[in-house]
């Protein structure tokens, strides 16, 4: 994998300092932690920010050998354990080029088994560590991974993770902490080395400004500042949700006359408004169409969905949970006219009915 392409490659050093900084402490006191943050939020984008700057660990663990590896559910051909061990054995060969590690993965790749490919990921680790090199996994979109969580294939994590000592960590993201996913696997704390997490809220009005370079840089424009307060205003630090008010602005050639309601009827950011609110369970969506209060440890708060003050973290997502709220009250007066219909004929049918009965 060429981290080079990455975009990261370009954001300042400082970018996300605080979140960064937290993160790699937890990362060089390998115990594995999971990155949780709505959907499209950034969690790739810090992950990568991370793995272009091997730095940040190579000071913390006074080491230039350092082997920091990107891998990427959405890469995986099906969702298999045979597939995820080897992916992960592959990247292990892709980032090491090591004569012995490329015929641990040649000699699993003629088996095409899971407990192969497993098995020769731990020796393949295993000799990396002996030589001194330290090995970080991070794992892109791990909750798209929920239907290969059983208790053994966490056993299987742990276990790669002793065979190195403390040689080994894991990052995963996630939209949810992994107990929440997968209850069950993790019932009785059996599983508690997987607990750690780290909640990502939209970020600072700085931080946003790379991703807006970004865009910059792809269409070779300089957007005013207006337009860029204009787009943190609105997405609120939310990366996708400022991509896509960047591209309804494009279309409008960045004209910002009438731009609530360009940027509030805009199909796409409609849509990733509809991302959120299905990634929500029902006692979620009912606490915020309530609009009760939210306390500061309650989950959308820690992921900033809901900002200290009580209010959804933008207006275009509080636009779409205000249709949502609407629509649904609609529905629900049609249904009961419908039911009234129903009612109705049933009544003038009675002695009918009753005389089949």
């Amino acid at each position: 994998m060429n981290n080079t392409l990455f975009n990261q490659n370009y954001y300042p050093l400082d970018w996300r300092k605080e979140d960064v900084k937290e993160i790699v402490n937890h990362l060089i006191s390998f115990q594995p932690v999971t990155v949780v943050g709505l959907p499209r939020v950034g969690l790739a984008r810090i992950l990568r920010f991370i793995l272009v700057h091997p730095e940040l660990l190579t000071e913390k663990l006074e080491s230039k050998k350092i082997l920091l590896l990107e891998i990427d559910i959405n890469d995986l051909f099906a969702l298999t354990e045979t597939n995820f061990w080897q992916l992960v054995l592959k990247r292990l060969c892709d980032n090491t080029n090591n004569e012995k590690i490329n015929k641990f993965y040649a000699s699993a790749a003629r088996t095409n088994d899971a407990f192969t490919f497993f098995d020769n990921t731990k020796q393949a680790v295993a000799q990396l560590c002996s030589a001194g090199n330290f090995i970080f996994l991070l794992f892109n979109r791990f909750d798209r991974a929920t239907p290969l969580f059983t208790y053994l294939f966490f056993a299987h994590l742990q276990s790669l993770k002793d065979t190195a000592k403390t040689k080994l960590n894991f990052l995963f993201t996630s939209n949810r902490p992994l107990e929440y996913l997968s209850p069950d696997v993790f019932k009785g704390g059996n599983l508690e080395v997987f607990s750690q997490k780290y909640f990502l809220k939209p970020s600072l009005y700085e931080d946003l400004l790379p991703v807006i370079k970004e865009f910059e840089k792809s269409r070779k424009i300089n957007l005013t500042e207006k337009t860029i307060n204009i787009i943190f205003q609105y997405s609120d630090g939310h990366s996708q949700y400022a991509l896509l008010a960047l591209q309804a602005l494009e279309r409008n050639k960045f004209k910002t006359e009438n731009v609530d309601s360009l940027l509030k009827n805009n199909l796409s950011i409609f849509q990733q408004g509809k991302e959120i609110w299905d990634f929500l369970n029902s006692e979620e969506k009912s606490l915020i169409t309530s609009k009760k209060s939210v306390s500061s440890n309650h989950f959308l708060s820690q992921i900033g969905l809901f900002k200290p003050d009580g209010k959804l973290f933008n207006p275009l997502f509080d636009h779409f949970v205000a249709v949502q709220s609407n629509t649904e009250k609609q529905s629900l007066k049609e249904l009961t006219k419908k039911e009234k219909a129903l009612l109705a004929i049933l009544s003038s049918r009675k002695q009918e009915l009753g005389d089949n009965t």
